[in-house]
Protein backbone atom coordinates (compact mmCIF):
# COMPACT_ATOMS: atom_id res chain seq x y z
CA UNK A 1 0.00 0.00 0.00
CA UNK A 2 1.04 3.59 -0.60
CA UNK A 3 -0.39 6.06 1.64
CA UNK A 4 -0.13 8.82 -1.51
CA UNK A 5 -2.35 7.32 -3.60
CA UNK A 6 -5.26 8.06 -1.24
CA UNK A 7 -4.13 11.62 -1.20
CA UNK A 8 -6.21 13.93 -4.08
CA UNK A 9 -3.59 16.59 -5.96
CA UNK A 10 -6.03 19.14 -6.34
CA UNK A 11 -6.61 21.05 -3.47
CA UNK A 12 -9.65 19.69 -0.70
CA UNK A 13 -12.62 21.58 -0.95
CA UNK A 14 -15.47 22.89 1.72
CA UNK A 15 -18.32 21.51 2.34
CA UNK A 16 -21.37 23.73 2.36
CA UNK A 17 -24.99 22.98 1.83
CA UNK A 18 -24.64 19.65 -0.05
CA UNK A 19 -21.87 20.73 -2.64
CA UNK A 20 -17.98 20.89 -2.61
CA UNK A 21 -16.87 24.36 -2.87
CA UNK A 22 -13.65 26.54 -2.53
CA UNK A 23 -13.53 29.25 -0.49
CA UNK A 24 -14.51 32.84 -0.50
CA UNK A 25 -10.80 34.03 -0.67
CA UNK A 26 -9.76 31.22 -2.32
CA UNK A 27 -6.54 30.93 0.15
CA UNK A 28 -4.80 27.25 0.74
CA UNK A 29 -2.96 25.90 3.04
CA UNK A 30 -0.49 22.83 3.42
CA UNK A 31 -1.06 20.08 4.94
CA UNK A 32 2.03 17.95 6.35
CA UNK A 33 3.25 15.14 7.38
CA UNK A 34 3.99 14.95 10.88
CA UNK A 35 6.87 12.31 11.11
CA UNK A 36 8.71 14.48 7.95
CA UNK A 37 7.42 17.64 7.87
CA UNK A 38 6.74 17.62 4.48
CA UNK A 39 4.18 18.81 2.72
CA UNK A 40 1.62 16.29 0.67
CA UNK A 41 -1.53 18.54 0.33
CA UNK A 42 -3.78 21.40 0.36
CA UNK A 43 -6.65 22.46 1.07
CA UNK A 44 -9.14 25.72 0.62
CA UNK A 45 -8.98 27.68 3.90
CA UNK A 46 -12.39 29.27 5.01
CA UNK A 47 -12.77 32.48 6.33
CA UNK A 48 -16.15 34.23 8.12
CA UNK A 49 -17.99 34.08 4.67
CA UNK A 50 -17.80 30.62 4.66
CA UNK A 51 -18.71 30.29 7.91
CA UNK A 52 -21.92 32.76 7.14
CA UNK A 53 -22.63 30.57 4.34
CA UNK A 54 -22.52 27.17 6.17
CA UNK A 55 -24.98 29.18 9.00
CA UNK A 56 -27.28 29.92 6.45
CA UNK A 57 -27.90 26.24 4.40
CA UNK A 58 -27.33 24.56 8.31
CA UNK A 59 -30.13 26.68 9.54
CA UNK A 60 -32.65 26.22 6.35
CA UNK A 61 -32.29 22.70 6.34
CA UNK A 62 -33.28 22.57 10.05
CA UNK A 63 -35.92 25.12 9.85
CA UNK A 64 -37.81 24.45 6.13
CA UNK A 65 -35.98 21.35 5.04
CA UNK A 66 -36.49 17.82 4.63
CA UNK A 67 -33.97 17.06 8.02
CA UNK A 68 -36.36 18.43 10.41
CA UNK A 69 -39.66 16.19 9.06
CA UNK A 70 -37.50 12.87 8.85
CA UNK A 71 -38.70 10.15 11.58
CA UNK A 72 -35.95 8.85 13.44
CA UNK A 73 -35.67 5.46 12.19
CA UNK A 74 -35.18 7.86 8.55
CA UNK A 75 -32.28 9.30 10.45
CA UNK A 76 -31.14 5.92 11.94
CA UNK A 77 -30.91 4.37 8.28
CA UNK A 78 -28.80 7.27 6.93
CA UNK A 79 -26.32 6.80 9.90
CA UNK A 80 -25.76 3.37 8.68
CA UNK A 81 -25.74 3.72 5.50
CA UNK A 82 -22.61 5.94 6.52
CA UNK A 83 -21.30 3.50 8.74
CA UNK A 84 -21.31 0.75 5.45
CA UNK A 85 -19.81 3.32 3.32
CA UNK A 86 -16.65 4.36 5.86
CA UNK A 87 -16.17 0.36 6.79
CA UNK A 88 -15.92 0.18 2.57
CA UNK A 89 -12.90 3.28 2.87
CA UNK A 90 -11.50 1.70 6.20
CA UNK A 91 -7.85 1.54 5.00
CA UNK A 92 -8.16 4.88 3.23
CA UNK A 93 -9.02 6.66 6.00
CA UNK A 94 -6.66 5.05 7.95
CA UNK A 95 -3.59 5.49 5.95
CA UNK A 96 -5.16 9.67 5.94
CA UNK A 97 -5.36 9.88 9.77
CA UNK A 98 -1.84 8.49 9.76
CA UNK A 99 -0.42 10.50 7.20
CA UNK A 100 -2.19 14.18 9.24
CA UNK A 101 -1.33 13.27 12.15
CA UNK A 102 1.32 11.04 12.29
CA UNK A 103 0.03 8.23 13.74
CA UNK A 104 0.77 4.94 13.55
CA UNK A 105 -0.98 3.12 10.61
CA UNK A 106 -2.18 -0.10 12.42
CA UNK A 107 -3.72 2.07 15.48
CA UNK A 108 -5.29 4.44 13.09
CA UNK A 109 -6.75 1.64 11.61
CA UNK A 110 -8.07 -0.88 14.35
CA UNK A 111 -8.72 1.70 17.06
CA UNK A 112 -9.61 5.00 15.33
CA UNK A 113 -11.39 3.91 12.15
CA UNK A 114 -12.82 1.41 14.54
CA UNK A 115 -14.46 3.96 16.85
CA UNK A 116 -15.26 6.11 14.11
CA UNK A 117 -17.56 3.03 12.92
CA UNK A 118 -18.72 2.05 15.78
CA UNK A 119 -19.74 5.47 16.74
CA UNK A 120 -22.11 5.81 13.50
CA UNK A 121 -23.64 2.33 14.29
CA UNK A 122 -23.70 3.11 17.82
CA UNK A 123 -25.95 6.40 17.24
CA UNK A 124 -27.70 4.71 14.79
CA UNK A 125 -29.35 2.96 17.22
CA UNK A 126 -29.88 6.00 19.80
CA UNK A 127 -31.20 7.63 17.12
CA UNK A 128 -34.62 5.07 17.37
CA UNK A 129 -34.45 5.55 20.84
CA UNK A 130 -35.04 9.02 21.66
CA UNK A 131 -37.41 8.76 24.84
CA UNK A 132 -39.37 11.72 27.25
CA UNK A 133 -40.73 10.51 30.05
CA UNK A 134 -44.26 11.53 32.05
CA UNK A 135 -43.97 12.92 35.37
CA UNK A 136 -46.79 12.84 38.01
CA UNK A 137 -48.10 16.04 39.11
CA UNK A 138 -50.65 17.11 42.08
CA UNK A 139 -52.98 19.91 39.96
CA UNK A 140 -56.11 19.50 41.73
CA UNK A 141 -57.37 18.32 38.40
CA UNK A 142 -56.40 15.74 35.90
CA UNK A 143 -53.32 16.98 34.40
CA UNK A 144 -50.61 15.08 32.30
CA UNK A 145 -46.91 16.35 32.51
CA UNK A 146 -43.87 14.99 30.30
CA UNK A 147 -40.89 15.88 29.32
CA UNK A 148 -39.92 15.82 25.57
CA UNK A 149 -36.50 16.00 24.37
CA UNK A 150 -36.25 18.11 20.71
CA UNK A 151 -33.06 19.01 19.11
CA UNK A 152 -30.93 22.55 19.61
CA UNK A 153 -31.21 23.36 15.81
CA UNK A 154 -27.83 24.42 14.31
CA UNK A 155 -24.75 22.94 16.37
CA UNK A 156 -21.47 24.44 15.79
CA UNK A 157 -18.64 21.73 16.54
CA UNK A 158 -15.04 22.44 16.95
CA UNK A 159 -12.91 19.63 16.61
CA UNK A 160 -9.42 18.76 18.35
CA UNK A 161 -6.15 17.74 15.84
CA UNK A 162 -5.17 14.84 18.13
CA UNK A 163 -7.90 12.37 17.25
CA UNK A 164 -10.18 14.17 14.26
CA UNK A 165 -11.96 11.12 12.58
CA UNK A 166 -12.49 9.26 16.06
CA UNK A 167 -13.99 12.27 17.64
CA UNK A 168 -15.22 13.66 14.41
CA UNK A 169 -16.99 10.93 13.44
CA UNK A 170 -18.65 10.25 16.66
CA UNK A 171 -19.82 13.95 17.13
CA UNK A 172 -20.79 13.86 13.72
CA UNK A 173 -23.41 10.80 14.58
CA UNK A 174 -24.62 12.04 18.03
CA UNK A 175 -25.43 15.57 16.68
CA UNK A 176 -26.89 14.15 13.41
CA UNK A 177 -28.73 11.45 15.08
CA UNK A 178 -30.82 13.91 17.99
CA UNK A 179 -31.87 15.67 14.96
CA UNK A 180 -29.78 18.64 14.78
CA UNK A 181 -27.97 20.08 11.56
CA UNK A 182 -24.33 20.96 12.17
CA UNK A 183 -21.79 22.88 11.16
CA UNK A 184 -17.98 21.38 11.69
CA UNK A 185 -14.55 23.67 12.46
CA UNK A 186 -11.84 20.96 11.77
CA UNK A 187 -8.21 21.89 13.49
CA UNK A 188 -6.31 23.42 11.26
CA UNK A 189 -3.22 21.06 12.12
CA UNK A 190 -5.47 18.22 10.89
CA UNK A 191 -8.28 18.44 8.71
CA UNK A 192 -7.84 15.97 5.93
CA UNK A 193 -10.17 12.78 7.55
CA UNK A 194 -12.91 15.40 8.39
CA UNK A 195 -12.46 16.54 4.33
CA UNK A 196 -12.90 13.05 2.96
CA UNK A 197 -15.82 12.76 5.69
CA UNK A 198 -17.76 14.63 3.89
CA UNK A 199 -17.48 12.62 0.57
CA UNK A 200 -18.94 9.89 2.70
CA UNK A 201 -21.31 11.65 4.26
CA UNK A 202 -22.52 13.42 0.82
CA UNK A 203 -22.97 9.63 -0.83
CA UNK A 204 -24.91 8.42 2.35
CA UNK A 205 -27.53 10.71 0.69
CA UNK A 206 -28.13 13.48 4.00
CA UNK A 207 -29.80 16.28 2.64
CA UNK A 208 -27.97 19.65 1.75
CA UNK A 209 -26.81 21.80 4.39
CA UNK A 210 -27.36 19.23 7.27
CA UNK A 211 -23.97 18.61 7.49
CA UNK A 212 -20.99 21.19 6.74
CA UNK A 213 -17.49 21.04 7.28
CA UNK A 214 -15.39 24.36 6.97
CA UNK A 215 -11.38 24.44 7.54
CA UNK A 216 -9.81 27.68 8.85
CA UNK A 217 -8.50 29.31 11.80
CA UNK A 218 -9.78 29.18 15.31
CA UNK A 219 -10.09 32.91 15.73
CA UNK A 220 -11.81 33.31 12.30
CA UNK A 221 -13.85 30.61 11.39
CA UNK A 222 -14.56 29.21 15.25
CA UNK A 223 -15.01 32.86 16.43
CA UNK A 224 -17.80 33.18 13.36
CA UNK A 225 -19.43 30.12 14.83
CA UNK A 226 -19.39 30.53 18.69
CA UNK A 227 -20.60 34.26 17.81
CA UNK A 228 -23.01 33.64 15.29
CA UNK A 229 -26.86 34.06 17.14
CA UNK A 230 -27.85 31.44 14.33
CA UNK A 231 -25.77 28.56 15.64
CA UNK A 232 -27.86 27.22 19.10
CA UNK A 233 -25.42 25.88 20.43
CA UNK A 234 -21.86 25.08 20.55
CA UNK A 235 -19.64 22.14 21.28
CA UNK A 236 -15.70 21.92 20.99
CA UNK A 237 -12.98 19.96 22.30
CA UNK A 238 -9.60 21.33 22.67
CA UNK A 239 -7.42 23.06 25.28
CA UNK A 240 -8.65 24.48 28.72
CA UNK A 241 -7.19 28.33 26.98
CA UNK A 242 -9.59 27.70 24.14
CA UNK A 243 -12.40 26.97 26.49
CA UNK A 244 -12.68 30.21 28.23
CA UNK A 245 -12.51 31.99 24.92
CA UNK A 246 -15.59 29.86 23.54
CA UNK A 247 -17.24 30.45 26.82
CA UNK A 248 -16.40 34.51 26.58
CA UNK A 249 -17.21 34.57 22.94
CA UNK A 250 -21.00 32.20 23.52
CA UNK A 251 -22.05 34.40 26.05
CA UNK A 252 -22.74 37.70 23.51
CA UNK A 253 -25.73 35.36 22.45
CA UNK A 254 -25.93 33.65 25.37
CA UNK A 255 -26.01 30.15 23.46
CA UNK A 256 -25.57 26.81 25.61
CA UNK A 257 -21.89 25.30 25.01
CA UNK A 258 -20.54 21.88 26.18
CA UNK A 259 -16.97 21.67 26.54
CA UNK A 260 -14.13 18.58 26.07
CA UNK A 261 -11.04 20.50 27.69
CA UNK A 262 -7.83 19.79 28.97
CA UNK A 263 -6.50 17.16 31.56
CA UNK A 264 -3.24 16.41 34.00
CA UNK A 265 -4.57 12.63 35.20
CA UNK A 266 -3.41 11.04 38.21
CA UNK A 267 -2.43 7.57 37.85
CA UNK A 268 -1.97 5.77 41.78
CA UNK A 269 -0.16 3.02 41.82
CA UNK A 270 -0.01 0.93 45.18
CA UNK A 271 2.48 -1.81 46.19
CA UNK A 272 -0.13 -4.49 45.78
CA UNK A 273 -0.15 -4.62 41.99
CA UNK A 274 0.09 -7.03 39.38
CA UNK A 275 4.03 -6.11 38.24
CA UNK A 276 3.43 -6.65 34.97
CA UNK A 277 0.27 -5.01 34.01
CA UNK A 278 1.10 -2.18 36.90
CA UNK A 279 4.30 -1.30 34.76
CA UNK A 280 2.35 -1.79 31.05
CA UNK A 281 -0.41 -0.02 31.30
CA UNK A 282 1.61 3.27 33.23
CA UNK A 283 3.97 3.37 29.98
CA UNK A 284 0.59 3.09 27.60
CA UNK A 285 -1.07 5.95 29.71
CA UNK A 286 1.25 8.80 28.84
CA UNK A 287 2.78 7.90 25.37
CA UNK A 288 -0.49 6.08 23.56
CA UNK A 289 -0.50 8.76 20.68
CA UNK A 290 2.80 10.19 21.85
CA UNK A 291 1.17 11.32 24.89
CA UNK A 292 -1.62 13.96 22.81
CA UNK A 293 -4.45 12.30 24.34
CA UNK A 294 -6.75 14.46 26.76
CA UNK A 295 -7.08 11.59 29.38
CA UNK A 296 -3.21 10.86 29.25
CA UNK A 297 -1.83 9.50 32.71
CA UNK A 298 0.93 12.15 33.30
CA UNK A 299 1.31 12.27 36.76
CA UNK A 300 2.43 8.89 38.26
CA UNK A 301 1.62 8.66 41.91
CA UNK A 302 3.97 5.79 42.91
CA UNK A 303 3.93 4.66 46.51
CA UNK A 304 7.34 4.64 47.86
CA UNK A 305 8.12 0.78 49.01
CA UNK A 306 7.90 0.08 45.47
CA UNK A 307 9.10 3.38 44.22
CA UNK A 308 12.79 2.55 43.01
CA UNK A 309 11.94 -1.01 41.39
CA UNK A 310 9.10 0.37 39.48
CA UNK A 311 11.17 3.64 38.15
CA UNK A 312 13.40 0.84 36.71
CA UNK A 313 11.33 -1.18 35.09
CA UNK A 314 9.62 1.91 33.97
CA UNK A 315 12.67 3.20 32.24
CA UNK A 316 13.32 -0.07 30.61
CA UNK A 317 10.17 0.08 28.84
CA UNK A 318 10.63 3.28 27.92
CA UNK A 319 14.01 2.56 26.11
CA UNK A 320 11.87 -0.72 23.97
CA UNK A 321 9.86 1.93 22.25
CA UNK A 322 10.75 2.67 18.72
CA UNK A 323 10.12 6.03 16.61
CA UNK A 324 9.62 6.26 13.37
CA UNK A 325 7.07 7.12 10.20
CA UNK A 326 3.42 5.20 10.97
CA UNK A 327 4.01 2.96 8.19
CA UNK A 328 7.12 1.17 9.04
CA UNK A 329 5.47 -1.70 10.67
CA UNK A 330 8.24 -4.22 9.46
CA UNK A 331 10.89 -2.50 11.99
CA UNK A 332 8.09 -2.33 14.83
CA UNK A 333 7.43 1.13 14.76
CA UNK A 334 5.46 2.13 18.20
CA UNK A 335 6.08 5.75 18.93
CA UNK A 336 4.33 8.16 16.43
CA UNK A 337 5.64 12.10 15.81
CA UNK A 338 4.02 14.94 17.51
CA UNK A 339 1.23 16.89 15.45
CA UNK A 340 3.25 20.34 14.54
CA UNK A 341 6.71 21.48 15.28
CA UNK A 342 5.26 24.44 17.23
CA UNK A 343 4.15 21.53 19.74
CA UNK A 344 6.96 19.80 19.93
CA UNK A 345 8.75 23.01 20.82
CA UNK A 346 6.38 23.21 23.07
CA UNK A 347 6.56 20.28 24.67
CA UNK A 348 10.40 20.48 24.89
CA UNK A 349 10.49 23.59 26.82
CA UNK A 350 8.23 22.00 29.39
CA UNK A 351 11.19 19.02 29.29
CA UNK A 352 13.64 21.71 29.81
CA UNK A 353 12.11 23.48 32.41
CA UNK A 354 11.64 20.25 34.59
CA UNK A 355 15.42 20.00 34.28
CA UNK A 356 15.85 23.27 35.47
CA UNK A 357 13.40 23.21 38.28
CA UNK A 358 15.07 20.32 40.08
CA UNK A 359 13.50 17.20 38.67
CA UNK A 360 15.52 14.12 38.21
CA UNK A 361 15.27 12.93 34.76
CA UNK A 362 15.14 9.26 34.75
CA UNK A 363 14.19 7.95 31.28
CA UNK A 364 14.34 10.16 27.94
CA UNK A 365 14.42 13.86 27.76
CA UNK A 366 17.35 14.03 24.83
CA UNK A 367 16.60 14.55 21.25
CA UNK A 368 16.73 11.57 19.00
CA UNK A 369 20.14 12.12 16.68
CA UNK A 370 18.83 10.21 13.51
CA UNK A 371 18.81 12.48 10.77
CA UNK A 372 15.34 10.55 9.39
CA UNK A 373 13.92 11.01 13.46
CA UNK A 374 15.45 14.80 13.10
CA UNK A 375 13.01 15.43 10.01
CA UNK A 376 10.14 14.92 12.05
CA UNK A 377 8.51 15.78 15.18
CA UNK A 378 9.52 12.92 17.69
CA UNK A 379 9.87 13.08 21.33
CA UNK A 380 11.28 9.99 23.10
CA UNK A 381 9.51 8.65 26.42
CA UNK A 382 10.81 10.69 28.73
CA UNK A 383 10.11 10.46 32.90
CA UNK A 384 10.88 12.41 35.84
CA UNK A 385 11.14 11.32 38.91
CA UNK A 386 10.36 13.10 42.26
CA UNK A 387 8.49 15.66 41.41
CA UNK A 388 6.79 18.06 43.80
CA UNK A 389 3.03 19.48 43.60
CA UNK A 390 5.12 22.88 42.90
CA UNK A 391 6.93 21.87 39.81
CA UNK A 392 5.30 23.32 36.25
CA UNK A 393 5.33 19.82 34.99
CA UNK A 394 3.07 18.43 38.14
CA UNK A 395 0.31 21.35 36.99
CA UNK A 396 0.54 22.54 33.54
CA UNK A 397 -0.74 19.67 30.62
CA UNK A 398 2.01 19.41 28.44
CA UNK A 399 0.12 17.01 25.78
CA UNK A 400 3.30 14.70 24.91
CA UNK A 401 5.11 12.04 25.97
CA UNK A 402 6.21 13.39 29.57
CA UNK A 403 5.45 11.74 32.93
CA UNK A 404 5.71 13.32 36.68
CA UNK A 405 6.59 10.79 39.55
CA UNK A 406 5.91 11.37 42.77
CA UNK A 407 6.08 9.67 45.85
CA UNK A 408 3.53 9.01 48.29
CA UNK A 409 3.12 6.64 51.62
CA UNK A 410 -0.21 6.72 52.82
CA UNK A 411 -3.90 6.32 50.60
CA UNK A 412 -5.17 9.71 51.96
CA UNK A 413 -1.88 11.27 50.77
CA UNK A 414 -1.79 9.70 47.31
CA UNK A 415 -5.76 11.35 47.23
CA UNK A 416 -4.64 14.35 47.88
CA UNK A 417 -1.59 14.68 45.08
CA UNK A 418 -4.71 13.13 42.79
CA UNK A 419 -6.63 16.41 43.39
CA UNK A 420 -3.96 18.64 43.65
CA UNK A 421 -4.45 20.03 40.01
CA UNK A 422 -7.62 22.43 38.74
CA UNK A 423 -8.06 19.42 35.66
CA UNK A 424 -10.69 16.47 36.80
CA UNK A 425 -10.68 14.91 33.59
CA UNK A 426 -9.47 11.53 34.21
CA UNK A 427 -7.75 8.96 36.74
CA UNK A 428 -6.54 5.91 37.50
CA UNK A 429 -5.62 3.94 40.16
CA UNK A 430 -3.53 0.19 40.57
CA UNK A 431 -4.25 -2.16 43.37
CA UNK A 432 -5.25 -5.82 44.17
CA UNK A 433 -7.24 -4.55 47.24
CA UNK A 434 -11.15 -4.31 45.79
CA UNK A 435 -12.44 -1.61 49.16
CA UNK A 436 -8.84 0.69 48.45
CA UNK A 437 -9.70 0.87 44.58
CA UNK A 438 -13.30 1.75 45.05
CA UNK A 439 -12.72 4.14 47.89
CA UNK A 440 -9.81 5.96 45.60
CA UNK A 441 -11.86 6.06 42.78
CA UNK A 442 -14.86 7.20 44.49
CA UNK A 443 -12.35 10.30 46.14
CA UNK A 444 -10.62 11.03 42.84
CA UNK A 445 -12.51 14.40 41.86
CA UNK A 446 -12.63 13.38 37.57
CA UNK A 447 -15.04 12.47 35.41
CA UNK A 448 -13.72 9.08 34.34
CA UNK A 449 -11.79 6.44 36.66
CA UNK A 450 -9.97 3.05 35.61
CA UNK A 451 -9.36 0.71 38.08
CA UNK A 452 -6.39 -1.67 37.36
CA UNK A 453 -6.47 -0.47 33.68
CA UNK A 454 -5.87 2.86 31.32
CA UNK A 455 -7.87 4.18 28.95
CA UNK A 456 -11.68 4.09 28.26
CA UNK A 457 -13.03 0.55 26.78
CA UNK A 458 -16.78 1.94 25.75
CA UNK A 459 -16.17 5.10 24.16
CA UNK A 460 -19.24 5.80 22.67
CA UNK A 461 -21.85 3.60 25.15
CA UNK A 462 -19.91 5.14 28.74
CA UNK A 463 -18.84 8.67 27.39
CA UNK A 464 -17.38 10.70 30.22
CA UNK A 465 -17.57 14.50 31.32
CA UNK A 466 -15.02 16.17 32.42
CA UNK A 467 -14.85 17.78 35.99
CA UNK A 468 -13.48 21.49 37.19
CA UNK A 469 -10.85 23.21 34.18
CA UNK A 470 -11.98 20.17 32.36
CA UNK A 471 -14.59 20.43 30.87
CA UNK A 472 -18.20 21.68 30.94
CA UNK A 473 -21.47 20.07 29.98
CA UNK A 474 -23.24 16.67 29.95
CA UNK A 475 -21.56 14.00 27.96
CA UNK A 476 -23.61 11.85 25.29
CA UNK A 477 -26.33 12.34 23.21
CA UNK A 478 -28.37 14.40 25.54
CA UNK A 479 -25.10 16.80 25.15
CA UNK A 480 -26.97 18.13 21.97
CA UNK A 481 -30.68 17.99 22.92
CA UNK A 482 -33.01 19.99 25.35
CA UNK A 483 -35.73 19.15 27.76
CA UNK A 484 -39.14 20.65 27.11
CA UNK A 485 -42.05 20.59 29.59
CA UNK A 486 -45.54 20.39 28.42
CA UNK A 487 -48.91 20.51 30.64
CA UNK A 488 -52.04 19.72 29.50
CA UNK A 489 -55.45 19.74 31.45
CA UNK A 490 -57.05 16.61 30.77
CA UNK A 491 -60.14 17.74 33.26
CA UNK A 492 -62.88 17.69 30.48
CA UNK A 493 -64.66 20.70 32.49
CA UNK A 494 -61.94 23.06 31.18
CA UNK A 495 -63.72 23.21 27.50
CA UNK A 496 -66.78 24.41 29.38
CA UNK A 497 -65.32 27.18 31.23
Amino acid sequence: MNPYDYVKREPYKLYINGEFVQSVSERTFDITNPASNEVFATAYTGGRADVERAISAARDAFDHGPWGKMTNPQRSRLLLRARDLLSQRAEEFAALEALDCGKIFAGALHYDVAQALDGFEYYAGKARCLEGKVVPVDGGGRYLNYVMWQPYGVVGEILPWNCPLLMGAGKIASILAAGNTVIIKPSSWASLSMLAMAEVLHEAGFPPGVVNIVTGSGSEVGTALVESPLVDMVSMTGGTETGRKVIADSSKTIKDVALELGGKSPNIVFPDIDWESAVKWTVLGFTLGAGQVCVSGARLILHRSIYDEFLAQLKAECEKMIPGDGFDCENGVNLPSLIHPDHAARVWSYIEKAKAEGARLVAGGIPYTDPALAKGNFVPPTVFADVTPEMTIFREEIFGPVLSVTPFETEQEAIDLANDTPFGLAGAVFTNDCGRALRVAEAIKAGQIYINTYYSKGMNESPAAGWKESGLGVAGLYKYMRSKTVFVDMDKRASER
